[in-house]
């Protein structure tokens, strides 16, 4: 496949990434994955920043899992000339790479850090408890990521091999992962909120998230232990309030966007085919709420279609459209993301007409509107010239947060104000994509205003009801999940909403007239034979399949992992 591009290039992320990697190139990660001798010549603030750039440069993750899976299937976009009958597994059987990335190339690393920093002097250990903590944090938040879809894991024993652990190690049953992340989150946050005895080492220029900044993390862990918790939403709801009720009232959650744990990466980043996000269009649900409403962020996700005025005349005096066509200046024109529904309106949406621009050059005129492809690939080039702004990636923000608190508040589950944390969200939301925007330098962007935010606010199908309350937090936090593809398919597993009665209205998806569900989880790895865990995973597989909900097997993306229940 030409698309495909070097999986394990090197990146550009920040200047600071350029002095990072010289100083413990990947060559010398790679070496010591093969020789624990070497563990010694790299540092911990080495094996951090290695491990946050893995977590971020999966490019086969955003080609199969968002592109080609997620986004398509949770109707944020629109598979590139439109959805077919097959469109929601296709392409499963590439996807679930976050699986591999975490065992070989992102938990590894975050193991060698605790493990580094606990080979070395009680006296130089006592410097470096925040620099564990944080490394642990983000441990936690990569193995719930891989859990999330694939149920039990190897976590508790994994990685310890060359520590005198063992090669085999067993899977950990989701119910029980929940728990132990739980316990080390609140363990974490305990140490980050701790003022020891001596001064800490700084991961400073290395912590590509916050530089360092201990307080943020100490939120982040907070926060994230509250996130992970609303899973427990339909399989655990007593532990879930247990547990939101104690995270509310110790405090020390995100207070803002500026929290948000995010990367901003360097202008080479996305730079190659796997992350090339193009000819995915908007999808029609989406777009016509947004519209309406007039929602600053429809200028962020998607881009206007070609008809502008000048190519709309080109069209019309080059008898590609009728002479008494009127002009439309909406240019925000989702299409359908049922297959019936493309079928039915292929002419209208995805016909292209070729008219002959200024230069006597061929010029295709899309009637939809695109994915903002530098938000994806902020080097995309247009005409040639490669974008220069930074590719954001938010893993945890303050407007997950808030709709959350949300959520609990409305239920009574814990917390209060709602309503308050309902508008909090929309605005931290917006304020979050208008800074992507920004950063990506999406062309001819024009920045949100606390005018637009206002009007959004107080817009017929965003305004506060509680009446209608749940339906409203389900669809703008289904929206603030737009570059968080899987946070916006777990909603719709937890709380079925947004779907077609709610403000945000989804399609109801048929294929020959039958209705399509989306899938559930991953297809589950099977190991081989030859594989020297193989007794394990085959318990982990046969655990799982005591599950009522579990599906016809492991590979059954239909099925449901521990916390999907039904």
């Amino acid at each position: 496949m030409t698309t495909l591009y070097n999986r394990f290039k090197r990146q550009g992320i920040y200047i600071v990434m350029v002095a990072s990697l010289a100083a413990c190139s990947k060559s010398k990660f790679a070496e010591i994955n093969t020789d624990p001798e070497k563990l010694a010549t790299v540092t911990p603030e080495g094996q951090f920043v290695n491990s946050i750039v893995n977590i971020h440069n999966g490019d086969f993750e955003y080609f199969y899992d968002y592109y080609r899976t997620i986004m398509p299937f949770t109707e944020l976009t629109v598979s590139n000339g439109g959805n077919t009958a097959s469109f929601i597994s296709e392409n499963t059987g590439n996807a679930n790479n976050r699986f591999g990335y975490y065992y070989t190339r992102i938990g590894n690393n975050l193991t060698n850090v605790v493990k580094l920093i606990e080979a070395m002097p009680q006296e130089e250990q006592a410097k470096r408890v925040y620099q564990k903590a944080i490394a642990q944090l983000l441990n936690v938040y990569y193995a719930w990521y891989v859990s999330d879809i694939n149920g039990s894991i190897p976590y508790a024993e994994a990685f310890q091999a060359r520590y005198g652990g063992t090669f085999t190690p067993k899977y950990d049953t989701q119910e029980a992962l929940f728990t132990l992340w739980d316990q080390q989150l609140k363990d974490i946050t305990a140490v980050l909120t701790s003022n020891p005895s001596v001064s800490q080492v700084s991961y400073g220029n290395n912590d590509l998230y916050y530089k360092g900044d201990v307080t943020k993390w100490a939120k982040c862990a907070a926060s994230l232990r509250l996130k992970i918790a609303s899973r427990l939403s339909k399989v655990a709801p007593e532990k879930l309030k247990a547990i939101a009720t104690e995270v509310l009232a110790a405090g020390g959650l995100f207070g803002g966007y500026e929290d948000d744990l995010v990367l901003v990466a360097g202008n080479t980043f996305t730079n190659g085919g796997n992350w090339n996000p193009e000819g995915f269009h908007s999808s029609k649900s989406i777009v016509d709420f947004m519209l309406p409403n007039k929602d600053p962020r429809l200028r962020v996700f998607y881009q206007k279609n070609d008809y502008s005025k000048e190519n709309f005349d080109s069209a019309v005096s080059q008898g590609l459209l009728p002479a008494n066509a009127v002009f439309n200046p909406n240019r925000y024109v989702g299409t359908y993301s049922s297959p019936d529904a493309v079928n039915q309106h292929k002419s209208s949406y995805f016909t292209l007409r070729k008219i002959k621009n200024g230069q006597g050059n061929d010029q295709n005129l899309d009637t939809t509107s695109l994915i903002q492809y530098r938000l994806f690939q902020a080097e995309y080039q247009y005409n040639n010239l490669p974008g220069t702004g930074s590719t954001s990636f938010p893993l945890l923000t303050y407007a997950d947060i808030c709709f959350l608190r949300a959520e609990l508040a409305f239920k009574g589950i814990a917390g209060n104000d709602a309503e308050g944390w309902y508008n909090k969200g929309i605005e931290a939301s917006i304020r979050r994509y208008d800074a992507m925007a920004s950063a990506a330098k999406l062309p001819d962007y024009l920045a949100v205003t606390d005018d637009e935010i206002a009007a959004y606010l107080t817009s017929p199908g965003v305004k506060y009801d509680a009446a209608n309350a749940m339906p409203l937090i389900a669809s703008q936090a289904f929206l603030n999940y737009y570059k968080t593809p899987n946070e916006a398919w777990a909603i719709l597993k937890r709380l079925d909403m947004p779907n077609a009665t709610t403000p945000l209205a989804l399609e109801v998806m048929k294929a020959g007239g039958v209705v399509q569900v989306i899938p559930r989880r991953a297809s589950l790895n099977v190991a081989g034979e030859t594989n020297l865990n193989v007794a394990n995973n085959k318990a982990a597989l046969a655990e799982m399949a005591q599950n009522p909900d579990f599906g016809e097997g492991p590979s059954d993306i239909f099925g449901r992992v521990w916390w999907d229940k039904k």
